[in-house]
């Protein structure tokens, strides 16, 4: 913005040499008609624009493209829907309208800080020399991890989870789970094979959380624990986003109770 401002003004100057005379006025004039552009080409797209590009004849295809270009602030009640379609805007542009706010994936923010979602693509065996030494009486223990000593992302103890699924998501499939701090990685048990018990597979059931969730209007929830949290590391998990043949080990929200 400064940038393309000042190739403006220094424009606007070139033409008062040209022509001999200039004001302060010309040049707050070239100014104010740079900013006024660029606010425009950036700022949202919301309803009263879509029918302010109908009403001055730009084509679904131009108005689309705006669409996907920009931040979209869109209400798409049934009511605005009709509103939509009383002011002329055609089909094409009310269903890419509604295709602009449908998610791909999982927004989630932990005591209203936003959370971006973290790659468990580690792993380590741990309990190796214990099962070579007891002859198999020992298991060996696969874990998975994340690097560094905490996550970016401090929540309290009654810490509240907000979480807005796509439409193939289930919050089902959304679980709390207390990770191994382990000084510079925190780590996950996925499983263990040998030892009395033979193999087991997945995550261990004393370092899952008890949790609720409560729907809180379309796609959104609220994942709280059922006691309150004690200090550590944690990841809001997604059961079924490992693939273990790509050495994914799962995907997750990490945050650290304080």
């Amino acid at each position: 913005m400064k940038n393309v401002l000042a190739v403006l003004l220094l424009t606007g100057l070139s033409f008062c040499r040209s022509m001999a005379f200039c004001t302060i006025g010309t040049l707050l004039f070239f100014g104010i008609q740079v900013a006024y552009s660029q606010s425009s080409l950036e700022s949202d797209v919301d309803n009263a624009r879509i029918i302010e590009m109908t009403n001055k004849g730009l084509g679904d295809d131009v108005i689309i493209s705006r669409i996907k270009a920009s931040a979209a602030k869109f209400d798409l009640s049934d009511d605005d829907l009709a509103n939509l379609k009383k002011a002329g805007v055609s089909d094409s542009v009310v269903a890419a309208m509604i295709q602009s706010t449908q998610l791909t994936s999982p927004k989630v923010t932990i005591d209203g800080n936003p959370v971006e979602v973290r790659t468990i693509g580690e792993q380590k065996v741990g309990g190796r020399l214990g099962h070579l030494v007891t002859v198999g009486i020992k298991s060996v223990k696969n874990k998975a991890y994340l690097q560094g000593q905490h996550a970016s992302v401090i929540a309290s103890r009654k810490a509240v989870i907000d979480i807005q699924l796509p439409a193939n998501e289930n919050i089902d499939n959304y679980i709390i789970v207390e990770m191994d701090d382990k000084g510079d990685r925190r780590e996950i048990e996925m499983g263990s094979a040998g030892g009395t018990v033979g193999e087991k597979v997945g995550i261990r059931a004393d370092r899952i959380v008890r949790t609720s969730a409560t729907p809180v209007g379309g796609r959104r929830f609220r994942i709280s624990s059922v006691k309150e949290l004690r200090k550590g590391e944690y990841i809001l998990y997604s059961v079924g986003s490992a693939d273990f043949p790509h050495g994914v080990y799962g995907q997750g929200y990490d945050f650290t109770v304080q």
